[in-house]
């Protein structure tokens, strides 16, 4: 039998809140999830804050500092603090063909996760911008790191995490099959899966014996794996 794989409430649960706020990472701690997954940029003044898109409200976050956000949008130290006791997922976020982006957030996220009390293993950091994850593996070997990627081929980006010392494949649930789970397992390489919301390829994934799913339906997804469909 498979073993379960841990379930992560994608920008919290955000079916009852708003997503990536506060009140949805307390909604995931109190629905009894494994984890988190949640999406970072970098502000004008270095802070890293919380949110999906570039952009809020017409304001790049880029652009402007953490204090002119609205305030639903948190800063990543208080989203941590109300994940206490939860694995937590940081995704950084990237733009095409601006690579300092992501390379400017990740030097801001190392900094501040250790300088935060809770072991190293509390945190996965993922991103669609490899190059940043391969500077996080050359710089702080200590924190776990995983290769997003949807619409590519899966043997380059495995074959990339082996290289530079990745922990984890991110692949959408569309590029996942049995020979994928085999050739990660084969590389002790975790396979957390993006974004599981059916129930019957929840089950699925399941039976697969994958190592995470990152779902919007967190409560659907733990019946799913705690008691079968």
């Amino acid at each position: 039998m498979a073993l379960r794989p841990d379930i992560y409430a994608h920008r919290g649960v955000s079916r009852q809140g708003k997503e990536n706020t506060i009140q949805a990472f307390e909604l995931a701690a109190e629905m009894g999830v494994d984890g988190v997954e949640l999406d970072v940029w970098r502000s004008r003044d270095g802070e890293l804050v919380v949110h999906h898109d570039p952009d809020i409200n017409g304001l790049p976050i880029g652009g402007v500092t953490a204090s002119r956000l609205p305030d639903y949008v948190p800063t990543l130290s208080a989203a941590l603090d109300v994940c206490r006791g939860l694995r937590v997922n940081i995704e950084i976020k990237s733009i095409q063909d601006q690579p300092r982006v992501a390379l400017d957030a990740a030097e801001v996220l190392v900094h501040m996760l250790r300088s935060r009390p809770e072991p190293p293993d509390r945190w996965l950091i993922s991103s669609f911008d490899h190059g940043a994850l391969d500077r996080i593996r050359d710089e702080a070997q200590e924190f776990q790191t995983g290769l997003l990627f949807w619409k590519q081929p899966w043997l380059p980006v495995l074959l990339h995490a082996v290289e530079h010392g990745h922990c984890a494949l991110h692949p959408h649930e569309t590029l996942v099959d049995e020979a994928l789970r085999d050739e990660t397992k084969k590389a002790a390489i975790q396979l957390n899966v993006w974004t599981v919301n059916d129930p019957l390829r929840a089950s699925e994934l399941v039976d697969l014996g994958v190592d995470g799913l990152i779902t919007d339906v967190p409560d659907e997804v733990l019946r799913i794996v705690e008691f079968g469909s």
